[in-house]
C-alpha cells in the first residue's frame, strides 16, 4: 500500500492486506462497497481478478516479477480451498529466474479426479495423484526440484539451466533451495513405460547445469556459450593479491587468462548484491577490484542482457575477445 493512497482513502486502506490487494468481499462485510465502486470507476484502483483489487499507484511501481506474484496471489485470496500452485507460478513464488515476462495466467495443479478445465485466467494441470505439497511465502507450491523439472520440459534450453542453476545453487551465505540429490530424484519421476513430453529436454538441462551459477544472467550466459560451441569457463574462481581477497569473477578461461563478467542491473541495485552501498559506490568497488585483478596478469569480457540473450550477437562477442573454441 502507498501512503498517497492511504492519506486519500483511509477506509479502505484499512482493510487492505499486507501484499496489497483489497478484496470486494471484505469491502461488503465493514459497509464499503460503495467506496470500492467508486475508486474503481475513476480508476483509483485496479481489478486483478473478479472481487481482488490493488491500488493503481502501488500496482505502477511493480515489476514484472511482482505483479505475477500479485496475480498470483489474488487467486489464492479468493479460493475457496487452498490451491497448489505449479508450473510458470510456482517458478515465481520461489524465485526461480524468468528472462522473459512471466505469462498472466496463473498456473494450478489438482488431482485427475477432481476434474475441472481452465479457464478464467487459471491454467489447470491435473495429476493421477495427490502431489507432493510445501508451502512457501504463505502458498501451497510444488517442491523447487519438481518445479525446476517441470519447467525444463516446457522451456528453451538456457532458461531451463537458469532455473535449475537458481534451485541447486550453493550460496556463500544461507541454504539452497534444494540439492542436486532432490533434483535428480524429481528426474526419476520422469522414467518409466510411457512416454513423457519433454524428458529428454529436463535430462539435459539437469545434466548441465551447476551449483556455483551466482544470476539468472550468468546461467543463460554459460548456457549459451555452450551452445555456441565455445570452450567451458571455470566458474567462481577467487583472485588474491599482495593486500588480500580480490573478488570471485563469474567466468575465467584459464588457458587465454581471460575473465568473463555478466553485468546485470542486479549488481547494482539488489540489496542482496549492494549491501547496503549506492550505485555509485558499487560502481567504484567494481572499478577497483577490476583493476586488482588486472594487475595480476588477466583480461576482461564484459556483457550485458543485451548481448548474452541473443545467440548471434554474444558469438560476435565471444570471439572478438578470443574465446576459444571447445574441441
Amino acid at each position: 500500500m502507498t501512503l498517497a493512497f492511504a492519506a486519500a482513502h483511509p477506509s479502505l486502506a484499512a482493510i487492505t492486506r499486507a501484499d496489497g490487494l483489497l478484496l470486494r468481499s471484505e469491502a461488503v462485510a465493514v459497509g464499503l462497497e460503495q467506496e470500492l465502486r467508486r475508486d474503481f470507476s475513476q480508476k483509483r484502483i485496479f481489478r486483478l481478478r473478479h472481487g481482488v483489487y490493488m491500488s493503481t499507484i502501488l500496482w505502477s511501481t511493480l515489476k514484472h516479477d511482482a505483479r505475477y506474484l500479485a496475480r498470483i496471489r489474488a487467486y489464492a485470496a479468493i479460493s475457496s480451498e487452498a490451491p497448489v500452485f505449479s508450473h510458470h507460478s510456482a517458478a515465481a513464488i520461489w524465485g526461480l529466474p524468468r528472462p522473459v515476462d512471466w505469462p498472466t495466467d496463473v498456473h494450478v495443479t489438482v488431482p485427475q479426479a477432481s476434474g475441472g478445465r481452465s479457464r478464467h485466467g487459471i491454467v489447470r494441470h491435473t495429476v493421477e495423484h495427490q502431489p507432493r505439497v510445501v508451502e512457501r511465502a504463505g502458498l501451497l507450491v510444488t517442491p523447487v526440484s519438481e518445479t525446476a523439472i517441470e519447467m525444463a520440459r516446457i522451456l528453451p534450453f538456457s532458461d531451463a539451466v537458469a532455473m535449475m542453476d537458481r534451485a541447486i545453487h550453493i550460496p556463500r551465505w544461507g541454504d539452497s533451495l534444494a540439492t542436486r540429490a532432490e533434483l535428480e530424484s524429481a528426474l526419476e519421476s520422469l522414467n518409466g513405460p510411457a512416454r513423457v513430453k519433454g524428458r529428454g529436454a529436463a535430462l539435459r538441462a539437469a545434466e548441465f547445469a551447476s551449483t556455483q551459477s551466482g544470476s539468472g544472467g550468468e546461467s543463460i550466459s554459460r548456457a549459451n556459450i555452450f551452445l555456441l560451441g565455445f570452450a567451458a569457463p571455470e566458474l567462481q574462481v577467487r583472485f588474491d593479491d599482495a593486500a588480500g581477497f580480490i573478488a570471485f569473477v563469474d567466468f575465467f578461461w584459464r588457458t587465454i587468462n581471460k575473465v568473463g563478467e555478466f553485468d546485470g542491473l542486479g549488481k547494482y541495485l539488489k540489496d542482496e548484491y549492494t549491501r547496503g552501498l549506492t550505485t555509485a559506490q558499487v560502481v567504484m568497488a567494481e572499478k577497483d577490484r577490476e583493476d586488482r585483478v588486472r594487475a595480476l596478469g588477466p583480461t576482461f569480457a564484459r556483457w550485458d542482457w543485451k548481448i548474452a540473450r541473443d545467440l548471434i550477437v554474444f558469438g560476435r562477442f565471444l570471439t572478438g575477445h578470443g574465446i576459444p573454441r571447445a574441441r
